[in-house]
């Protein structure tokens, strides 16, 4: 890649990694007000897309700011934290994973 490239790849990671900090922020400012004025519903749309931010945009945001800082390192660091962000992604989001994993290679159990 020239330097160009990867300069907007890296502010491309910087800017969605500033999204998704907003996005965290604007969660905990609704949850702060909710306490002294409750204005959401119990239940609802709004309510699980809130409950989403809070699960997943904290990884996100780890992965964005990571990404973003081994980007214009070498390659092989590069090929590590990619292995490794899709390893917590893999185990995050596929648990029943590590179940196979541990009966392929005969552990009884790994954590």
């Amino acid at each position: 890649m020239s330097d160009a490239e990867e300069k907007s790849t890296k502010n491309l990671l910087a800017g969605l990694g500033g999204l998704v900090a907003v996005l965290m922020i604007a969660r905990y400012t609704c949850l702060i007000v909710q306490t002294y004025v409750p204005f959401l519903p119990d239940s609802g749309f709004i309510v699980e897309a809130i409950n989403y931010i809070g699960l997943y945009a904290p990884m996100v945001l780890m992965i964005l700011v990571g990404l973003s800082a081994v980007w214009d390192k070498s390659s092989i660091l590069k090929l590590v934290f990619l292995i490794v962000c899709a390893a917590i992604v893999i185990f995050t989001f596929f648990p029943d994973v590590k179940t196979q994993i541990e009966s392929a290679i005969g552990v009884a159990q790994i954590l």
